[in-house]
This record gives C-alpha cells, structure tokens and sequence, in this order.
C-alpha cells in the first residue's frame, strides 16, 4: 500500500470520515515501514535463452539459461505451468491434492526451438525464450504470455515479479473476485490483498470486495480462466484490445499481474463457460448448497450505499459467481445510510432474485423493514417475497446444479452464447439459471427500460407478452416489480398454490422443443439426490412435457402464448 494508492481510494470513500480514516492509515503505514529493512538493491532476471527440456508426466520441464518452467496437463483438461520449481501442489486453493497428470500428454519439440504440448483441449507452445500460449484444438491463440520478469534483492530474499499477457483484441475480461467496477472490468488497476483502512475487507483502490487472482477471458476464439496460484499482495492492469479498422491493426488486450513475492505459477481452464466452470469448480472443490439461504435472508454481501451501490451488488455477484462463487448477495439498501422508498423497492426487486437475500443494516443506519416505507412499498414488497417463495424449488435446483457442476445461480447473459459480443457488453440484466432472465431497474425514476434478449423467444412472466431474440426490446418495468422473462420452453419446478411441488413450463416453439432440470429438496442439503430431467415440445398444438427415465409425477402447468407461429 502507498500514499498514492490510497488518495485514488478518496474518491469512492467520499466523505470526510473516510478521509480521516485513509490519512490515519496512511501515516500508520509509513511508521510501520520505518521500522522494515528495506529491500536493498535488486538484480532484474527473465528467463533467457531455452537450453534443453525433460519430458514427463502430462508434459514436462522446458529449461532455460536463467530459469525453468514445469507444464502438466491434469486428468479433465486443466493445465498448469510453473516457474522456478513451481510444483501444483501445497496450494491454499485447491482442493487437496493436485489432479493427476494426464499420461496421454506428452511434452515434444515445437517450432522455431520451442517446445508444445498438446491436450484434448488445448495446445500449450513454449516459445525458445520462455513466452507461453495457449491455442485451441484449431490453433487458434486464446492467450499469450511474455516471458515473466523477476527483481531479486542482490543480498538474497523472496524476488517478486512481472507477468504480462496478451489476449485477443475482441477479448473482455472478467471475474477477479467481483469488483464494484464489473461485470465486465474495464481499463484500469485492480488490487489483489483484501485489507484496507478500519480492517475492512476489500482492495486499496475501490470499495471493499473479495479480491482473488482469478481471470475469465471471452472472445470469439473461445473462453478460458486462468488463476494465478499466489496469495501475496499485489495489482492487476488489464487493458481491453481494439479491433482495427480499414487497413489499421488489432490492438490485442492486456493483462499485467504484479506480485510481491511467492510463487510464479498458474492453472488454466478452456472451452465452453459451462465446460470453464466446471473445471474450476474440480479444482477448487464444490461449494456446498446451502440450505439456510433459500428464504428471504442470506450472507453478508457487498454493501459499497445508494443507487451506485445497487448497480455494484449485480456486478459483484455477477463476478463472484465466474470465480467459482456462486452463493452471493446484498445488504438491501446498502449497509448504511438511509435509502429512498424508491431504492429500498429497487434493491428489495434484485435482491430476491440472488442467491444470497436479506435486509440488513448498520446499527445506526436507516429502517431496512418494508411497512417503513409506505403502503406502496409495503404491497410490491409482500409480492416479491411471495415470489422469492414460490421460486424455493428452483433456487434448490440452482444451488445443487452449483455444488454439482460449478455454474453460478446467477449468469452473465452471454452465458451460452459468449460468441455474442453484444450480449458480453451487456452489465445491467442476467440469467437466473437457464431459465429466467431478470432485468433489474437500477436508476431512479424508470418505469420502461430496454433489454438485451438473447437468442429464442422470451414471455413476460408478469404481462404473457412475448418477444424474440437476439435483439434489444423495450419492457415494462413499474414500481410495483422488476422483468423477469422466461425462456420458451423452459421447464421449472415452483411451489404450486397448494405449498406442493409443481412444473412451471412456458410454451416451446414449434420444431425447438426446450426442457429443464430439477433437483428435489432432502433433508438438511447433505444428503444425495436425485437429478430430473424433463423435455418439453409442442405436438399438434398441444405442449408435452416428459421425464427421462419415468413419469412426470406433479402437476404441470402451462403458460405463455399459444400462438406457435
């Protein structure tokens, strides 16, 4: 941390409590730092020239003049690479033990001096001079990293280090833990080290998050994630490319991790954002589902307060579920200050439909209770919680699918099209599973609001009205509730008028047959359960709905438009 890093912070602190807080930490740094050995001088090394390579298990050691780098494809497609003796396991992330190396994997000679391995997956080059890429099956780069660069202290001491990287120019990045700045993180510095003025948790340039090193990448060539395995402070620079236009150059994105220390090693991930999380989520270990946050109360959250505040709650989830997180959610109305009627409703509306839903507050912050807020809010309030119980069955679906198969309950638009780049710009609407998307009204005053619709028809859950994708529409959005659009086709388990259990299936479209998974509720969440899977498709004007494997054993109720042209 330095005196400039915390003046930036000012800024989004924004008031003069904070202001005295960031100085007092200030000095107290410096004061600590008085009384640390400094440094010294320090000798800069990159890797040097490639002198000979080991073969071995799942890939194998490539050597160079000044250091060397272990690569190792693992059982299930992740790859790793390490320099300086670098070793996958005795990490604090994974789960146990590394994965197993995939025998079938062998490390060989490449072009140009270098060496490759190549995976079901991905082809990994190693160029003569230490630069690594991943390509796809096709050869097609997803990423490019330089050679690293390390400074170490002439008279001996852990080296800290430089690792640049290239992406495709159309590339967007995402994840990192979920910055208030994201979904999608744009230009800038992003901090790695969750400590700042009071203790709280968060990064020293921004309101408080959970920082990881975690990188989602999405371009048209493909999506990866890469986790750089190290957790010492430091800061992430991303720089998103630009396509050239007429006879000009792409301009690729950029990504420079900066670490104080610690090993240099990574783990990488590609395919399809599914295939990504799921590779993750094997490495990382499954989170359990939990079941004392389906009803209207939950975790601690973001609480960075006001209509700012609400907008970051979407994209901290949003990015806390591409990192592997998938239970998240908001303090609604922010942790403090008093918000409006208005913003308190807004906020109540998206938070019913994140994992992770309470009302909470600082002791000395506004009323967070409906009835505070008038009989108008108090009515769509009472709407929305009976929403929020009427979905249970599918929240319980969402979170076992999660521990299951790794994908976040709450979904980035481009979700299953991340081929659409109008859909990867998209920060103010999202998936809720496969089914549902739900676009939130995140400004004031906003009563219609426009919607990017993936591809396939979409049905007002609210009006029946019914729009088609890929393609912006207008909605409306009334004080009273939030879009919420379901997918033709969909089926999704709900509680019926009854309290029992009941499939919710919006009419396919003729020739497009749809479906949907369902997971049953059993006990305390612990215990093993029992997957559905259903189809839907219209026949002779009539929607059928059938189980894979045996009977549909609850009722079933159609809805949406039955005009199939």
């Amino acid at each position: 941390m330095n005196g400039r890093d915390l003046v930036g912070s000012v800024k989004l602190v924004g008031s003069r409590r904070g202001l005295r807080a960031v100085g007092s930490a200030w000095r107290r740094a410096r004061e600590d730092a008085r009384a640390l050995p400094g440094r010294g001088p320090e000798r800069a090394r990159v890797p040097g020239p490639v002198t000979g390579a080991e073969p071995g298990p799942g890939g194998g050691v490539v050597r160079f003049a000044r250091s060397e780098l272990r690569i190792r494809v693992a059982v299930g497609g992740a790859v790793f690479w390490g320099w300086d003796g670098a070793e996958p396991g005795h990490s604090s992330a994974l789960e146990g033990e590394a994965p197993a190396a995939d025998s079938r994997v062998v490390l060989e000679p490449g072009t140009d001096g270098g060496w490759q391995v190549v995976a079901e997956r991905l082809t990994v080059t190693v160029s003569r001079h230490g630069a690594v890429e991943l390509r796809t099956p096709g050869g097609v780069v997803l990423r490019r990293e330089l050679p690293p660069r390390w400074w170490e202290p002439v008279a001996g001491g852990d080296a800290r280090w430089v690792q640049r990287s290239e992406v495709p120019a159309d590339a967007r990045f995402f994840g990192l833990g979920g910055p208030a700045a994201g979904p999608r993180l744009r230009d800038g510095v992003y901090a790695l080290g969750n400590t700042v003025p009071g203790g709280r948790s968060g990064p020293v340039d921004g309101p408080p998050y959970p920082t990881m090193p975690v990188q989602l990448v999405v371009a048209d060539a493909g999506t990866h994630l890469v986790f750089y395995d190290n957790c010492r402070p430091g800061r992430v620079s991303l720089r998103e490319g630009q396509e050239g236009a007429g006879s000009g150059h792409d301009r690729r994105g950029a990504s420079e991790v900066r670490v104080d220390g610690g090993p240099l090693r990574c783990w990488a991930v590609a395919g399809t954002p599914a295939r990504v999380l799921a590779g993750w989520s094997s490495l990382t270990g499954a989170a359990p589902a939990p079941a004392w946050a389906r009803g209207v109360r939950g975790g601690r959250g973001p609480a960075a307060t006001g209509w700012p505040g609400l907008r970051a709650s979407l994209a901290r989830v949003l990015g806390l579920g591409l990192c592997g997180v998938p239970y998240s959610g908001s303090d609604v109305g922010g942790f403090d200050g008093s918000p409006s009627p208005e913003l308190y409703l807004r906020w109540l509306q998206l938070g019913a439909y994140l994992p992770l839903f309470r009302t909470h507050a600082a002791i000395d912050a506004g009323r967070r209770e409906p009835w505070e807020s008038g009989a108008e809010v108090l009515a769509a309030a009472r709407e929305v919680l009976l929403e929020r119980e009427r979905l249970r069955p599918y929240w319980v679906t969402l979170e076992r699918l999660a521990a299951l198969t790794g994908a976040p309950c709450v979904r980035p638009l481009w979700w299953a099209w991340p081929g659409d780049r109008a859909l990867r710009d998209c920060e103010d609407a999202f998936l809720l599973g496969d089914a549902l998307l739900v676009a939130p009204v995140l400004e004031p005053g906003v009563v219609r609001r426009a919607v990017r619709l993936p591809p396939g028809r979409w049905y007002d859950t609210v009006s029946g009205a019914v729009y088609q994708g890929p393609g912006r529409v207008v909605v409306e959005a009334p004080l009273s509730r939030v879009p919420v659009l379901a997918r033709a086709g969909a089926v999704i388990p709900v509680r019926g008028a009854g309290g029992g259990p009941e499939l919710e299936v919006w009419a396919p479209v003729a020739g497009r047959p749809g479906g949907g998974t369902v997971v049953r509720e059993a006990g305390d969440g612990r215990a093993p359960v029992e997957v559905e899977r259903y189809t839907s498709r219209l026949e002779d004007g009539r929607v059928v709905v059938e189980r894979d494997g045996g009977a549909v054993n609850c009722p079933v109720r159609v809805r949406g438009a039955h005009d199939q042209r």
